[in-house]
C-alpha cells in the first residue's frame, strides 16, 4: 500500500472525495444543523468549523516532491476520518 502514498493521481482523488464529503456533509447541516464536535485532526477547533478550502490549497501534489507529496496523503487522509 505504501507504493500508493504520494502519488498524484491518489492525492488527486483523495481531493476529490474530500470535496465530495464536505458537500454530502453541507448538504446534511442545511437541513439539521451543525453538529458542534471537536476536530479529531484540530482539536482547538470545532470539526465543522474547519476550512475545506485552506486545507486543500495548503496540501496538494507538487511535482518533484515526493517527502512534501506523502505529507499531503497523509494529512488529507486525516480529515476524511474528522468528517
Amino acid at each position: 500500500m505504501s507504493q500508493f502514498l504520494g502519488r498524484q493521481d491518489c492525492i488527486e482523488s483523495l481531493r476529490g472525495d474530500l470535496v465530495d464529503l464536505q458537500g454530502a456533509i453541507l448538504d446534511v447541516f442545511s437541513r439539521t444543523g451543525p453538529l458542534r464536535v471537536p476536530s479529531w485532526k484540530f482539536p482547538d477547533k470545532v470539526s465543522c468549523n474547519l476550512d475545506m478550502v485552506a486545507l486543500l490549497g495548503q496540501y496538494d501534489f507538487v511535482e518533484g516532491e515526493s517527502e512534501f507529496n506523502q505529507h499531503s496523503h497523509s494529512v488529507l487522509l486525516e480529515p476524511v476520518i474528522d468528517r
